[in-house]
C-alpha cells in the first residue's frame, strides 16, 4: 500500500559527524558567567538538530510499520547514534553542573533540578541496554500495527473494531469484541515474550544505575518531585473508595437500559462507551477532511487565537490522523523542533470518541506551540508530565459547548454524558495502569512469569473494575495489561489520573468564568517546564492535590452535570 507522508516529515538525514564536532567543541569550552548561556543556546541548537531527525524517523516507523526500509533505518538509529547522542548529552550536563548555579539563567534553573536527577541516573553502562529497549518499542509498533481482526470475513483494524463496540446491536458488539480478543490472544505470545525481555532489560538498567528497583530508577527519571509512591499508593485506594462505587452507579443504570441481565465486556468498554440507551452510534464526521474542517471551527468558536493555530497546523499538515493498515494504532502528539511545530498521528474512523481524542491531541499541540515560541531552551517545552495532560484532558471539557459543527444540541447533551462517564471510569482504568506497575517494578519477584502477571492483572482488574462481568473469558482478562503504555512507556500513566482530576477543576472554573479560564489556561501552556507541578497547576487556576476530599468534591461536580 503506496502511503504520501507529509512534506514536513520527508527529511530523515542528520550530518551526524558536523554534530559531534560541534558537541566536542561546546565540551572543551571554559565556562564563565558571561558565556553560560551561549552555551546552553549552542547546545539547544544541537538537542533540536537530533530531535527533529529522531522524531521524524520515529513517525515514518509508526506511520508503515512494514515499510522494511524505514523500519532497518529507524533501527539502525537506535543502535547507533542514539546511544552516541545520549553519551554526549551526559558529558555536557556533567559540564553544565560543574559550573555555580548562581551563572544559570533564571528560565534554566527547572532545567537544571532535572538535568542533576538524569545525571544521577545515568551510566554509560546503560547506553546498549537502553538502546535495546528503544528497539523492543519499534518491536511492539510493528507487531501491533499489523495486527488485523478477522470479522466476519472482513479484515478490520482496531479503531474499527471501538467502532463497532459502539454499535445498539448486541450480536455485532459481541461478535466484534470476540474477535478482537481472539486477535489479541495470537498475538499475545510474542508480545508476552517481547515484555519479558523488556522487564529482565528494565530491571539491569536500575540495577546498573544504583536503584533497589525500576520503580525508584523511573521516579527521578520522570522528574518527580512533587509526590511519592507512597502518594500514588493513597491515592489508588482513594479512587477504589471515592469513584469505583460511582462506575458501578453509572454501570447499572447501563445494565438497565440495555435491558440485559449481566453486563459483559462487549457491553462496556471504558474507551469506547455505548450509548447507555442503545441509541445508534453518533457519526460526526465522514472523512479525515470534514474531522480536520469542523475542529478548525470548534477552536475558532473557542478561542480565535486557538483557531488560527490550528488551521496553520492543519495547512502545514502537521497531522496524520486517518486510519489504516500498518499504522501504528495509537494516538500521540510530538514536536519536530527545527520547525517548531508539533506533530499529530490518531487513527480516527468517525466515531465521537475520535472527535474528543482530536480535541484531546491538539490540547497538547497547543501546548506544544505556545511553549516552543515562549521557551528558548527545548528542555522547557511542554511540561512536567504530571501538568502536560492538563491541557489535553482540559480541551475534551472546556471545547464541549462548542461542539455545534459536529452535532445538534441534543447530540451535545449526549456528549457531554459521556464525557462525564469517560472521565469517571478512566480514573479506576488508570490506577489499575499505575498499580500493576507498583506491583511489578517493585514487590514482583525476579523470576515473575507471564501466567503470574495475567493472575495480577485479573486481581487488579476486579478491584477497579469490577464490572462489566468477564466470566467465561479468563484468559482474555489476564491480558489487559497488554496496552502500549505498559510496552512503550513504562509507569507513565498515573499522570493522566492527576491530569484528570486538573481537567475537571478547569471544567468547573470554565463554567464560572470562561475568558479567565481560557487566559490562564493558555499563560500555564507558555511557562512550559520552567515551574514546579503545583506552580503550574496554580497558574491555570487549579489545585495540584488528589486527596479523598478532593476526589470526593470533584466526583459531586460531576454529578451535578449529569
Amino acid at each position: 500500500m503506496s502511503i504520501t507522508l507529509s512534506p514536513l516529515l520527508t527529511a530523515t538525514t542528520i550530518d551526524w559527524p558536523s554534530v559531534k564536532q560541534r558537541v566536542e567543541a561546546l565540551l572543551e569550552q571554559d565556562l564563565n558567567q558571561d558565556n553560560l548561556t551561549n552555551f546552553l543556546l549552542q547546545w539547544s541548537a544541537l538537542e533540536n538538530e537530533f530531535w527533529e531527525y529522531h522524531n521524524t524517523l520515529s513517525l515514518q516507523s509508526d506511520l508503515n510499520t512494514q515499510d522494511q526500509d524505514i523500519q532497518d533505518r529507524y533501527s539502525n538509529h537506535l543502535q547507533t547514534t542514539r546511544p552516541e547522542w545520549d553519551r554526549y548529552s551526559a558529558l555536557l550536563r556533567k559540564k553544565l553542573l560543574a559550573a555555580p548555579r548562581e551563572w544559570v539563567p533564571e528560565d534554566a534553573r527547572r532545567a537544571v533540578m532535572r538535568f542533576e536527577a538524569e545525571d544521577r541516573i545515568f551510566t554509560e553502562e546503560n547506553l546498549p541496554l537502553l538502546s535495546e529497549l528503544a528497539q523492543c518499542n519499534q518491536q511492539y509498533s510493528q507487531i501491533t500495527g499489523q495486527m488485523m481482526i478477522d470479522y466476519r470475513g472482513d479484515s478490520i483494524t482496531v479503531p474499527v473494531v471501538e467502532q463497532l463496540l459502539l454499535s445498539p446491536d448486541r450480536t455485532v458488539r459481541e461478535d466484534a469484541w470476540k474477535a478482537w480478543q481472539k486477535a489479541r490472544l495470537e498475538v499475545a505470545p510474542k508480545l508476552d515474550e517481547l515484555f519479558l525481555k523488556q522487564l529482565k532489560l528494565r530491571r539491569q538498567v536500575a540495577k546498573n544505575a544504583g536503584f533497589e528497583n525500576y520503580r525508584d530508577y523511573m521516579w527521578l527519571s520522570y522528574h518527580r518531585f512533587d509526590y511519592t509512591p507512597e502518594d500514588c499508593l493513597r491515592f489508588h485506594q482513594t479512587i477504589q473508595e471515592e469513584v469505583v462505587p460511582f462506575t458501578l452507579e453509572l454501570l447499572e443504570q447501563h445494565r438497565k437500559g440495555l435491558g440485559v441481565e449481566e453486563l459483559k465486556p462487549w457491553d462496556f468498554y471504558w474507551r469506547s462507551q455505548m450509548d447507555p440507551e442503545s441509541r445508534p452510534p453518533l457519526n460526526p464526521f465522514t472523512d479525515v477532511d470534514e474531522l480536520e474542517k469542523k475542529t478548525e471551527q470548534v477552536f475558532f468558536k473557542l478561542n480565535p487565537q486557538l483557531g488560527e493555530m490550528f488551521r496553520t497546523l492543519r495547512e502545514s499538515r502537521a497531522m496524520d490522523l486517518g486510519s489504516r493498515p500498518n499504522k501504528m494504532s495509537h494516538a500521540y502528539c510530538t514536536t519536530l523542533p527545527i520547525k517548531q511545530v508539533p506533530f499529530v498521528l490518531q487513527n480516527v474512523v468517525g466515531t465521537d470518541g475520535d472527535v474528543t481524542t482530536t480535541l484531546h491531541e491538539f490540547g497538547h499541540a497547543f501546548h506544544a506551540m505556545y511553549s516552543m515560541q515562549s521557551q528558548r531552551f527545548p528542555w522547557n517545552v511542554f511540561s512536567s508530565t504530571e501538568f502536560v495532560e492538563v491541557p489535553s484532558m482540559g480541551m475534551e471539557c472546556i471545547a464541549l459547548d462548542h461542539l455545534s459543527p459536529f452535532y445538534s444540541e441534543e447530540e451535545i447533551q449526549r456528549v457531554k454524558v459521556a464525557q462525564i462517564w469517560r472521565q469517571v471510569h478512566s480514573l479506576p482504568w488508570m490506577c489499575f495502569m499505575d498499580a500493576f506497575q507498583h506491583w511489578l517494578y517493585a514487590e514482583a519477584p525476579q523470576d515473575v512469569t507471564i501466567e503470574v502477571l495475567d493472575a495480577k492483572s485479573r486481581e487488579l482488574v476486579d478491584r477497579f473494575q469490577p464490572q462489566p462481568s468477564w466470566e467465561g473469558f479468563e484468559a482474555e482478562k489476564g491480558k489487559v495489561w497488554h496496552y502500549y503504555h505498559m510496552f512503550n512507556y513504562p509507569f507513565y500513566y498515573i499522570e493522566y489520573a492527576l491530569s484528570g482530576l486538573g481537567a475537571i477543576q478547569l471544567w468547573h472554573n470554565f463554567q464560572q468564568n470562561p475568558q479567565q479560564t481560557l487566559d490562564q489556561y493558555v499563560s500555564a501552556m507558555k511557562l512550559g517546564n520552567t515551574r514546579s507541578v503545583p506552580e503550574l497547576y496554580e497558574a491555570c487556576g487549579l489545585n495540584f492535590r488528589f486527596d479523598s476530599q478532593t476526589v470526593h468534591g470533584l466526583m459531586q461536580f460531576l454529578r451535578s452535570q449529569l
